[in-house]
């Protein structure tokens, strides 16, 4: 990969719990964080093959990575609607992306592990489904690391 081939990195707030799929109690409350998060494809200029989500809803005591082809949902809220609790985002996830980026930890002298359980949490799905509503780029989620 050359530099010029390189995305750029973005610090996202997800907002408030599963806020995108609350417009109706919401009402215009997230128009302007829904409005530029829509607006990150333009600005990237083309289709990420695939994106890697720092959480800080997922800390683990070494760097682990989500490693399962088909994430599935965790929701780590309480307090919202009943229907936030049964909403999706189907992206698919990339286990080869997941043991790379492991490789790249490990190599840099740092403790990494692979988890094919671990879901989307409301860090990352809350956002994207904001940022690529179709779902059809491939996310895998990286923990902090505990301490």
């Amino acid at each position: 990969m050359t530099a010029t081939s390189r995305l750029p990195t973005y610090f996202i707030s997800h907002g408030g719990g599963p806020w995108p799929w609350m417009k109706k109690e919401m009402g215009p409350t997230y128009d302007k964080l829904q409005a530029a998060l829509a607006d990150m494809p333009r600005q990237i200029g083309r289709t990420p093959k695939a994106i890697l989500m720092v959480s800080a809803h997922w800390e683990a005591p070494a760097f682990t990575v989500q490693a399962s082809a088909k994430p599935s949902m965790i929701y780590d809220y309480g307090g919202f609607p009943a229907h936030t609790y049964s909403v999706h985002y189907d992206a698919p996830g990339s286990p080869e992306l997941a043991q790379r980026v492991q490789q790249l930890i490990e190599a840099a002298g740092l403790p990494a592990a692979l988890d094919a359980e671990r879901g989307f949490d409301h860090g990352a799905f809350s956002p994207m489904a904001a940022i690529y509503p179709a779902a059809d780029v491939p996310m895998v989620q990286l923990s902090l690391r505990r301490g």
